[in-house]
């Protein structure tokens, strides 16, 4: 398996590479926009119902949006993990590829929690509670979010790094 991997790399190993910078990229600009552009619009809506709404519908098309994203993510870290070969490579490297499989491991179960605060928000909405509505969706966007975009960011230094050695 390991030598599949590796030939599969070495045969398509820019277009692995572009994949994958080019979902991180998605992924925290993403983040980025959902915290800093988006969430302040939605403050400033008067009407409850229509805030919930927008909140509801924006969530649940960003986590459809973000499984995929997440996958290619994972997809291209393997086979640049294997096919780049860390593991016999520099010590340091191979503590950086693991500390950022950790960091990624965090964040992605950091979006499966969201996915559970946002059912728990949108039961809420359904049973017109907008009290658990909005502390589920504050929760998500001023906190969840933010915290999955510093770990992105410091991954991404991390893999910079990486393309040093």
């Amino acid at each position: 398996m390991r030598d599949m991997i590796t030939e599969i790399f070495s045969d398509f190993s820019r277009i692995i590479v572009f994949l994958h910078i080019i979902s991180a990229a998605i992924l925290i600009g993403s983040m980025f926009v959902m915290r800093f552009v988006i969430q302040p619009v939605e403050v400033d809506i008067p009407d409850v119902k229509i805030k919930f709404t927008s909140c509801i519908n924006m969530m649940r098309r960003y986590i459809v949006f973000l499984v995929p994203v997440m996958l290619i993510i994972a997809g291209t870290s393997v086979f640049m993990h294997i096919g780049l070969g860390f593991k016999n490579g520099h010590p340091m490297s191979n503590i950086m590829v693991h500390t950022k499989e950790a960091l990624w491991t965090f964040i992605t179960f950091n979006f499966i929690y969201m996915y559970f605060k946002y059912l728990k928000a949108k039961k809420g909405f359904d049973e017109e509670n907008y009290i658990e509505t909005e502390e589920n969706v504050i929760l998500m966007v001023r906190y969840l979010i933010p915290l999955n975009l510093l770990l992105a960011l410091i991954s991404v230094y991390f893999g910079v790094i990486l393309r040093g050695y």
